[in-house]
């Protein structure tokens, strides 16, 4: 038997779920994007030019809860990083991938 998330959310007392609105926050990949960003001293607008996107695309990938790989390779290439994803087993096994910018950056004459 299944139990919608929201449910079980909306049963739980106000102090446990601004805990879990806290971590949720703290974890949130737009926001360590944003992060990066800034410390790339780096303009929305500077990652849209380089990352071929508009800044509107850049604003609503730092707003967002689930963003695309292809989008945040494309992001962290424009200003010059990567991204590396560690796939995870039960078993305690991981395979590392990286990710080629040449695949997911258009490239401009």
């Amino acid at each position: 038997m299944s139990t919608d998330w929201k449910i079980l959310r909306a049963e739980l007392p106000q102090d446990v779920r601004a805990r879990l609105d806290e971590k949720r926050e703290t974890r949130r990949l737009g926001k360590a994007l944003a992060e990066v960003r800034k410390a790339m001293n780096a303009t929305q607008q500077d990652v849209a030019v380089r990352a071929a996107m508009t800044q509107n695309t850049i604003s609503k990938i730092e707003s967002a809860d689930d963003v695309l790989i292809s989008s945040i390779v494309r992001y962290m290439h424009s200003i010059g990083g990567g991204v590396e994803l560690i796939l995870k087993t039960p078993d305690g096994n991981a395979k590392r991938v990286d990710f080629d910018p040449e695949i997911y950056v258009k490239q401009y004459a």
